[in-house]
C-alpha cells in the first residue's frame, strides 16, 4: 500500500513539474513563409444573363492538406464550384495549418452590363458584428432587388450588424439578369483591454497554483505582462483550438476576447 502511494505521489508530481510548465510549447504557424498557393485550373461563363451555370476549379499547391476551398459561404474539399450566376468571386482555400491563400475569378455572361459597386465598413466589436455592405449597382435595367448570401430579395441595399468573414451580395435587374460580388468584412481594431478583459481570464484559468505561474518555470510565468505578449500568438492558437488551458475550459466568448486582443496588437491597455 505505501508503495503505491509512494508512486501515485511521484506521478502528481511529475505532472505538476512537466503537464502545464514544460518548454514544449506548440509554435505558432508563421502562414507568410508557407508554400500553399492556390491555382485556376478552368472558369467557365454562364451562358445568359439570367442563368446560374459558370462553374470555377481550382487547385492548391504546397502547404500541407488536407485542403479545404470556399467561395462564400460555400465550402469543399475538392475545389470546383458549380451553378454560379455572372460575378465577381474570391476562391480561399485554407490548409491543415490554418494558412490561406485567396484568387479573385471573374465569371462573364454574355448580353448584360450589370455589376456591382460595394462599400464595406469593418466590425469592430469583438463579440456582435457591427460590420456593413452598401451595395450599389451599375448597368442593367431597373429596378433592382439585392441580397446577402442565400438570403430573400429586397429593395434594401444595406446590410448590417455584419461580423468579419465572406459574404456573397447579389443584385438582380428587372430583366431578371444578376451579378454577384464576393466581399471580406475585415476586423477592425475591437479595444479589447488587457487590464479589464483578459487579465482576469488568464488569472483565473491560467496562472494558477502550479500552472503558468512561475511555479516551475520563469518563462512560463503568465502573472507577467512581458511574458504573456511574447506568447501572445501561440495563446490565441492554444486557446483557439482548446488545447490550453490544461486545467479547465474557456467559453467562446472568452476565446474569442482573447483572439481580439492579439489581433489588436497585444496591447497592454
Amino acid at each position: 500500500m505505501n508503495r503505491v502511494i509512494i508512486i501515485i505521489i511521484a506521478l502528481f508530481f511529475c505532472l505538476l513539474q512537466f503537464g502545464c510548465s514544460s518548454d514544449d510549447v506548440m509554435q505558432a504557424i508563421d502562414c507568410s513563409q508557407s508554400t500553399l498557393a492556390l491555382n485556376l485550373k478552368s472558369a467557365t461563363n454562364a451562358s445568359t444573363c439570367t442563368a446560374a451555370d459558370g462553374v470555377i476549379v481550382v487547385e492548391a499547391i504546397g502547404g500541407e492538406g488536407p485542403y479545404t476551398f470556399e467561395i462564400g459561404s460555400v465550402k469543399n474539399d475538392v475545389g470546383s464550384f458549380e451553378g454560379l450566376a455572372a460575378g465577381n468571386y474570391v476562391v480561399i482555400v485554407t490548409d491543415f495549418n490554418s494558412c490561406e491563400r485567396q484568387l479573385d475569378v471573374l465569371i462573364e455572361a454574355a448580353g448584360s452590363d450589370l455589376s456591382l459597386i460595394v462599400t464595406l465598413v469593418a466590425d469592430t466589436d469583438c463579440l456582435t458584428g457591427n460590420g456593413t455592405i452598401t451595395a450599389d449597382e451599375t448597368g442593367g435595367v431597373g429596378p433592382f432587388e439585392f441580397r446577402l448570401d442565400n438570403g430573400s430579395f429586397s429593395s434594401a441595399s444595406t446590410f448590417t450588424a455584419l461580423e468579419a468573414g465572406n459574404y456573397a451580395v447579389e443584385v438582380k435587374d428587372n430583366e431578371g439578369c444578376s451579378f454577384v460580388k464576393i466581399v471580406t468584412i475585415a476586423k477592425g481594431e475591437t479595444g479589447v483591454s488587457f487590464d479589464v478583459q483578459i487579465k482576469p481570464i488568464i488569472n483565473t484559468k491560467c496562472a494558477i497554483t502550479g500552472c503558468h505561474n512561475g511555479d516551475n518555470g520563469a518563462n512560463r510565468n503568465w502573472t507577467v505582462f512581458s511574458n504573456v505578449k511574447a506568447n501572445a500568438a501561440n495563446i490565441k492558437m492554444l486557446t483557439g483550438n482548446r488545447t490550453m488551458p490544461q486545467t479547465g475550459s474557456l467559453t467562446q466568448d472568452q476565446i474569442d476576447l482573447i483572439a481580439c486582443w492579439v489581433d489588436d496588437g497585444a496591447k497592454d491597455n
